[in-house]
């Protein structure tokens, strides 16, 4: 019969076990979402744009944060990519939601970043990526190289 100590023990290295193997979470605000990169990976996120064997990785909160910081600065140089817009979209940032994907691109940590308007029925854009065909300026996508703090590859959806 196993001492109390012993079966004790036993029980926290099987417990020790069993979450040291969980994936990591998404990290998350209450109006944006940094997938992990095991949700990523599994959901094949960036499949249709990215090679299939592209490596994933999780954005942390401080990443995300780093991006927002200089975003309204990178999308002030490019206002001419948003086309009939009333106010100028680095004013209204506060009006998306934000979905991050962490990939490596040329042995770069890349945030692939989509930006999408807070409008009708709420979708699962916390669940799952969102891709959008059009939509103008309510919709746009852009790429941050998380080490050296550039943003490159904007797009904005087009006007069906």
């Amino acid at each position: 019969m196993l001492n109390t100590g012993k079966a004790f023990l036993v029980l926290i290295l099987l417990l020790t076990a069993c979450t040291s193997s969980q994936p990591a979470s998404s990290a998350e605000g209450e109006d944006w979402i940094a997938f992990s990169a095991d949700k990523a990976q599994t959901d094949k996120m960036l499949d249709w744009l990215f090679p299939a064997e592209a490596e994933y990785w999780s954005p942390t909160e401080a990443d995300v944060h780093a991006l927002e910081d200089g975003l309204p600065a990178y999308l002030q140089e490019n206002q001419s990519a948003f086309h009939m817009t009333e106010s100028p979209v680095w004013e209204q940032l506060e009006e998306y939601n934000r979905q991050y994907v962490g990939i490596v691109l040329d042995g770069q940590k890349v945030i692939y970043a989509n930006y999408l308007c807070r409008i009708g029925a709420e979708t699962e854009w916390k669940e799952q990526f969102i891709f959008v065909a059009d939509g103008g300026a309510c919709y746009f996508q852009f790429k941050f190289d998380a080490s050296t703090g550039r943003f490159f590859d904007l797009l904005v959806n087009g006007e069906a």
